[in-house]
């Protein structure tokens, strides 16, 4: 009993302390749908952010402006901002020169709502940016496209998998779920098939066939090429938990999936494994991400929906 109470205690420290530590912006370029022209790429190292930007002059001509601060992880914003103009600088094709000074514009704001979009203010005109997708469409079966690999656990000990998502759930079985996706464990035959989607507050969930007698439930912040969220082992009779472990995942390929199609191997069953998931699953404290609790409740109406998808592509 006490072993359990110290595990959920420090599970809950983890989990408050990730709230606490807002993580800085997904890197990449930024764009505002409604301004085709100008562009913004991020780039954070530490706590300080840099802000590269493409616009233009009051005569129309290209310029070439910067932003740096530090990153405030409590208001989600650039402290200490101000507007740095180039004056002049090399150009492709010609010899180079160094640039020439910086003129300072003044403060500026720039502020990150969310991990993927930005205000930037300046001069009483305020911009709406988002996380440029240039291969990638907005939903989650085209986001989700490509290979992952996911860890999850605490107190040292954790667990991983290698998944691959082909695209769109387009059978029946997937109409109900939004955004739908479907994919494999990639070594795990072609039976540990995943099926998931989006919820309408962003989150992004899959229920995978781990094994003869076990699903896992992942739930997550999608920031483009991480997840951020958690997974939760349990038995194929009983309701999908509303906590897990710890989870981070990563992009390993892009939407060039390959799906490896060899039946399971009977001795590589993992069915002991998927139990201390379970167990280890059980004892975990409700997750918050990005200092929210995670809703569960529609994702656990729609595991019904999840495992007749998983049933049908198997």
């Amino acid at each position: 009993m006490f072993a359990r109470r110290f595990i959920a205690l420090v599970l809950s420290c983890v989990w408050g302390f990730a709230a606490a530590q807002t993580a800085p912006p997904v890197d990449g370029i930024y764009w505002d749908p409604h301004q085709s022209g100008r562009g913004y790429a991020v780039e954070t190292q530490d706590d300080l952010v840099f802000i590269a930007i493409y616009n233009y002059d009051d005569d129309g001509s290209p310029t070439f402006y910067s932003v740096q601060g530090t990153w405030n992880p409590t208001a989600r914003r650039v402290d200490g901002a101000r507007l740095l103009q180039v004056s002049s600088g090399p150009w492709i094709g010609g010899p180079f020169s160094p640039i020439g000074g910086l003129l300072d514009r003044g403060p500026v704001t720039f502020e990150f709502p969310t991990f993927t979009t930005a205000r930037f203010t300046f001069n009483g005109q305020t911009s709406n940016l988002q996380r440029f997708l240039f291969r990638y469409g907005a939903n989650a079966d085209s986001l989700m496209a490509g290979t992952w690999f996911a860890t999850f656990g605490g107190l040292g000990a954790y667990f991983g998998e290698l998944v691959g998502v082909s695209g769109s759930c387009t059978i029946s079985a997937c109409d109900s779920i939004p955004e739908a996706f479907a994919g494999a464990r990639i070594d795990g035959g072609t039976e540990r098939v995943l099926v998931g989607g989006r919820q309408d507050d962003g989150r992004v969930f899959f229920l995978l066939d781990s094994s003869t007698n076990y699903y896992e439930l992942f739930v997550y912040e999608l920031r483009v090429n991480e997840w951020v969220g958690f997974a939760a082992t349990f038995l194929k009779g009983d309701n999908a938990p509303d906590s897990g472990l710890l989870m981070f995942g990563h992009r390993l390929t892009g939407p060039s999936f390959f799906r490896n199609a060899a039946a399971a191997n009977p001795a590589m069953e993992i069915g002991s494994i998927d139990a201390m998931k379970a167990a280890a699953s059980a004892r975990a404290a409700p997750p918050v991400i990005d200092g929210k609790a995670i809703r569960t409740d529609d994702i656990r109406a729609m595991v019904p929906a999840l495992k007749r998808a998983i049933e049908d592509l198997r």
